[in-house]
């Protein structure tokens, strides 16, 4: 997508100003193309996100979690939200434990609701004045 997107678009260019962030679906591609290539998107996040089982966590991410501090100090801001009420809260907030256990910084949003446009516009009010500080 980066080549195709900076071929296309007047877009800048560097790491520090690439962001990758998605809903449901999206939210665990989002989670797992950026944390899986740290080098590349200085923002990650995700809402409500489609993760999958908890057991897959250390495979999905294997490379996120052998080095720690990397992850640590390549991605700026790392954000899963979720609403209580969400068929997806017991992944998402799982993934944050997982995240906790193996030294990962990261922002974990808990609020009510459900899996509806009324949590995620309030999610993407909060983590936009975070980008690209």
């Amino acid at each position: 997508m980066i080549p195709y997107i900076e071929s296309r678009y007047r877009a800048l260019t560097g790491r520090d100003d690439r962001a990758i962030i998605g809903l449901s679906m999206g939210g665990g591609q989002a989670l797992s193309i950026g944390l899986n290539r740290v080098e590349l998107l200085k923002y990650v996040g995700g809402f409500s996100s489609g993760l999958g089982s908890a057991a897959d966590f250390s495979k999905s991410y294997a490379s996120l979690i052998v080095h720690p501090e990397t992850a640590n100090t390549t991605v700026r801001l790392l954000w899963v939200g979720c609403g209580t009420e969400d068929g997806a809260f017991a992944a998402s907030k799982g993934f944050s434990d997982f995240l906790n256990k193996n030294r990962i910084k990261h922002t974990f949003r808990e609020t009510s609701g459900a899996h509806t446009w009324m949590v995620w516009r309030r999610y993407m009010h909060e983590i936009s004045a975070l980008l690209f500080q």
